[in-house]
């Protein structure tokens, strides 16, 4: 028995001891850890989330809310969460979630678009999408992003832009009369090499031209200078010359959607200056017929009839065109209360070849020139109307020295564009008269008489075929009727073994016996002529003839 055994059972007594306690403190820290981790998960979603824009599309096919990605240079930056009409149901707007990376795209130099199967100028694009579905792309200026203010709400452009921001080159504006055939995306070349395309155009302000701004591909762009000039290569060039027809084009491109070309003119490479816009010519012989140098801009008013003096005639000079017209416009003359022609023009010295160094200063300020011409049109220098082609009625104008030409007081100050005196051209005015003489003599002629008369005498050629017909045909048939008959008449009389034969047989041999005797006769009185009247003598032989003889 134990120590611990109750005297009465004899079992043992139970030993009660206090069991020490535990902390359950450490419990509490479940949720801490929870909660910083939902707080974690929660601020690393908020610190990867990016902007929210809103993009205004003119619709929304294609686009899905929640699988629609925005995409920059094929990487995914953004989804779309949402798509929804406009409060005027003008537009749909495109509700999107950029990521956090791509924040910085959300600025104002920042475009979007619609990528969808196209075709256009450039060929066909997006053909992947028939695949993959509709995405928006973005491009943006990446040059200088902090320089640019944040922007969360855009405009998304109807047509990809024809060249992104990131594309190596430089751009240049054009501007011309019309568009003509061009638009966004048409070719640009450079010695048949394409080396651009048209990116925009726009009416200027006031409507009188277009604008148009090219994108020239890098290194091409290193070749456009000042002496650079743009033409028009849309469709074929067809010109006729004494080498005949000459038909020219850059490409098959070019005749469906149209093109623009350049070259260099000239020596001049200087760089080009600040703001440099250039002018858009109808064609190479039209950029070619600008030559480099001095330009002089005159200013010349006729006040006579001008009809017939187009843009681009040439302005000679002693038989050198020396100029171009730029502008022909109809103006008024206050001052002596009519109307008269006013052209605008453009002098370039340096046509005058070799003359030009050897007469003229070859490095004349724009002060000087204007002296040159105030000398010269003292001494009689005026511009005259002539007449270039009589069929068309074409003009141009032509400089010369009239000595006896009215004097002109000089000009306060030379200063361009310089007015050049005109005189009034009598050899166009008689042609004029001529050619209204001639039209008041053929308004004069009757042509109603005239054509009366010709009614007249076809209606008596008329009876005249048909008496024809009813009295000289019928004789004219027995007329050959009787030729006929005489003929036949004829064969039998002149047919073998008829008695016409027959006789004609002895006449002809009767007058060859005759023919013969009469030659007999001929050669008898050759021999003895006096035998017609001794009469035929006999030759006698003696011995003595027979002895010589022998």
């Amino acid at each position: 028995m134990s120590e611990h055994s109750s005297p009465q059972s004899g079992l043992p007594t139970p030993r009660v001891t206090r069991k020490a306690r535990r902390s359950i403190g450490w419990v509490w820290l479940v949720p801490v850890v929870a909660a910083l981790v939902g707080l974690s998960i929660v601020w690393h979603a908020w610190s990867r989330q990016g902007p929210k824009i809103t993009i205004s599309f003119q619709t929304a096919s294609g686009l899905e809310a929640g699988k629609t990605q925005i995409r920059y240079r094929d990487v995914v930056i953004g989804t779309v969460k949402d798509i929804r009409l406009s409060e005027k149901r003008d537009a749909v707007l495109v509700d999107a979630e950029l990521s956090k990376d791509a924040e910085a795209l959300a600025n104002e130099g920042t475009s979007f678009w619609a990528v969808k199967p196209r075709i256009g100028y450039g060929g066909v694009s997006g053909i992947s999408t028939l695949f993959s579905g509709v995405y928006i792309a973005a491009d943006t200026d990446v040059t200088d992003l902090s320089a640019k203010a944040k922007k969360r709400r855009f405009i998304g452009l109807e047509s990809p832009p024809p060249i992104h921001n990131d594309r190596p080159g430089t751009r240049f504006l054009l501007t011309s009369p019309d568009l003509a055939s061009l638009g966004a995306g048409a070719p640009v070349y450079y010695r048949r090499i394409q080396v651009g395309m048209v990116t925009a155009y726009k009416l200027d302000a006031l409507g009188n031209h277009v604008d148009l701004e090219v994108f020239i591909d890098a290194p091409y762009d290193k070749f456009v200078d000042a002496s650079t000039r743009f033409w028009n290569e849309s469709g074929i060039d067809i010109s006729v010359g004494a080498d005949g027809v000459k038909v020219s084009t850059q490409s098959v491109a070019t005749i469906l959607a149209g093109g623009l070309a350049f070259g260099s003119f000239g020596s001049n490479r200087d760089p080009l200056p600040t703001g440099q816009v250039f002018k858009l010519y109808e064609s190479r012989s039209a950029a070619a017929l600008v030559p480099e140098g001095v330009a002089l801009p005159v200013v010349m008013r006729f006040y006579q009839n001008a009809r017939g003096l187009k843009v681009g005639s040439p302005i000679d000079f002693a038989g050198t065109d020396l100029g171009i017209i730029n502008k022909v416009d109809l103006d008024f003359d206050p001052k002596l209360a009519k109307f008269y022609t006013r052209v605008e023009a453009t002098l370039y010295p340096e046509r005058l070849g070799p003359i030009y160094s050897q007469i003229l200063m070859n490095n004349q300020s724009t002060e000087q020139w204007a002296a040159t011409l105030v000398r010269m049109s003292m001494r009689g220098l005026r511009a005259e109307l002539r007449t270039a082609n009589l069929l068309t009625g074409q003009l141009y104008i032509a400089l010369e020295e009239l000595p006896k030409a009215a004097k002109l007081d000089p000009p306060p100050k030379a200063v361009f564009p310089f007015e050049i005196a005109t005189v009034v051209s009598d050899d166009l005015n008689k042609i004029q008269a001529h050619l209204a003489n001639i039209a008041s003599r053929l308004d004069k002629i009757p042509y109603e008489e005239i054509g009366q008369e010709l009614n007249g005498m076809l209606k008596q050629v008329k009876l005249l075929s048909a008496s024809l017909d009813k009295n000289v045909v019928p004789n004219l048939a027995a007329s050959l009727a009787q030729f006929e008959k005489t003929f036949k008449n004829l064969d039998a009389l002149v047919a073998p073994g008829s008695p016409l034969p027959a006789d004609t047989e002895q006449v002809l041999d009767d007058m060859k016996r005759a023919l013969q005797s009469l030659r007999g006769l001929t050669d008898a009185l050759q021999k003895q002529p006096d035998s017609v009247i001794l009469g035929r003598k006999t030759q006698s032989y003696s011995r003595e003839n027979l002895g010589a003889t022998k």
